[in-house]
């Protein structure tokens, strides 16, 4: 008999369709829980993606643009506030009578028709001629009172010094700057610089004295302006967001104030630090962007808000743009969303648990394969080892060999098949002996 092939064999068939039995229902669960898994993590993370967006919008970005808002407006208000205690000592009446007399004083003494070589030649180390005291008593008293300005003076019209509360480099003020935009425009307000002569980093505040009955120009008043304040506002600024850095940057993109290095003298106002030119996008679109905000920039949210321009202070001077100073405060964006960290850890577990999911069906499905092949063999193999031997006796009987016989002890329709197929052979010996007894007497008669 002509032996069939693996898959069209009774065993075949049996260990095909256990497999398929076993596996089918094991793999249809596994794909869908694995699936369901799949879904629930992917909700997880467009909620917790959702939900930083939200924290980082309504949260965390407003609150640094609104404290960077309030530094703004603390330096704007201390720079006003400043700015009017220069304009006011410049209508001071002894300071008016200074001036004129300055400039009187100066003229009789043949200065005005001078170079300002031969001047400041003539006046080495004597920096004024001392002509009104009280002036100077006067701006010392200022001073003192302020604790801000480290140095005040003012020249008569022609550009000489009046008084002073320190003696300045120079006795002609009238080729600096300061004075000529200060006589020009009534107010010249310059950068952050380190102040020699004050031995502080400053900014010049520089006011015209005009006299209020006629009107007419008398002098320039300059006020050294110490900016250490400003690096205060920020440290306290600072401490009020955690892990948050707040830098106040200049109009040309210097450093004013960086808490985060402690305002290091290296980094103050030097022209190599400048955020301006920083590549960083987030840094462009903070001075591109309008006057007040957030962006996000590399693990930072940045709030940023902008000092006021001339409108705010038109109330006090006239055609000064001001300062365009930008308050920078940033915070980690770990620390920023640390009220969600928890979502995120369970974003981590729904992760591993996918993970773990494909793993451990992999493993079910491997161990039912398994288990599916053995229990095939020992079933297919007590199904068909009976019928081989049912198979054999048929093919011996139909070839005349009776003498064989088969026993199966399986308890169930196997052991009755096996009985009737004994009882057959039993009944076709017992015919092939009779049939051979016949023919032996046939041959004797």
């Amino acid at each position: 008999m002509e032996k069939r092939p693996y898959s069209k064999s009774l065993r075949g068939k049996i260990t095909n369709r256990t497999l398929i039995i076993g596996i089918l229902p094991v793999l249809l669960v596994g794909v869908f829980s694995w699936f369901s898994l799949n879904q629930l993590t992917s909700e997880a993370n467009t909620q917790l993606d959702k939900s930083r967006a939200e924290l980082l919008d309504s949260v965390v970005g407003r609150n640094l643009s609104t404290t960077s808002a309030h530094i703004v407006e603390q330096l704007d208000i201390f720079m006003m506030e400043r700015i009017s205690d220069v304009v006011v000592w410049a209508t001071s009446p002894i300071i008016l009578q200074a001036a004129r007399l300055a400039a009187t004083s100066h003229q009789r003494a043949g200065l005005v028709d001078l170079s300002i070589e031969e001047i400041e030649s003539r006046f080495k180390t004597k920096k004024s001629l001392d002509l009104v005291p009280a002036a100077d008593h006067y701006l010392s008293q200022q001073i003192r009172r302020s604790n801000h300005f480290g140095e005040v003076f003012f020249t008569d019209k022609y550009g000489f010094n009046a008084a002073f509360t320190n003696p300045t480099s120079d006795f002609v003020q009238r080729d600096e700057n300061w004075w000529k935009t200060a006589w020009e425009n009534g107010i010249s307000v310059g950068e952050v610089e380190y102040d020699d002569s004050a031995s502080i980093w400053s900014v010049d505040i520089s006011v015209r004295i005009d006299d209020p009955t006629s009107g007419r120009s008398l002098g320039v008043m300059k006020a050294v302006l110490g900016v250490s304040l400003i690096q205060e506002v920020a440290d306290n600024g600072a401490l009020d967001i955690p892990g948050g850095m707040v830098t106040v940057i200049s109009s040309g993109g210097q450093l004013l104030a960086e808490t985060g290095s402690g305002h290091d003298k290296k980094r103050i106002m030097v022209e190599s630090v400048n955020l301006r030119k920083n590549p960083d996008p987030a840094m462009r679109e903070v001075f591109s962007a309008q006057s007040r905000g957030y962006v996000l920039g590399s693990g930072q949210v940045l709030g940023y808000a902008r000092s006021a321009g001339p409108e705010r202070y038109r109330s006090i001077v006239s055609r000064f743009p001001g300062f365009n100073w930008t308050v920078l405060v940033q915070q980690p964006t770990s620390i920023a969303l640390a009220p969600i960290e928890g979502l995120s850890l369970v974003q981590a577990g729904l992760q591993n648990s996918r993970q773990q999911m494909l793993i451990l069906l992999g493993i079910v499905i491997f161990l039912v394969f398994a288990l599916a092949i053995v229990t095939a063999g020992m079933l297919s193999d007590a199904i068909t080892r009976p019928l081989l031997n049912l198979r054999e006796l048929a093919d011996a009987v139909s070839k005349g060999d009776v003498s064989r016989s088969i026993s199966v002890k399986s308890n169930d329709e196997f052991e009755d098949v096996a009985q009737a197929f004994e009882r057959m052979r039993t009944s076709v010996s017992i015919l092939m002996k009779r049939l051979t007894d016949m023919k032996g007497k046939i041959r004797a008669a």
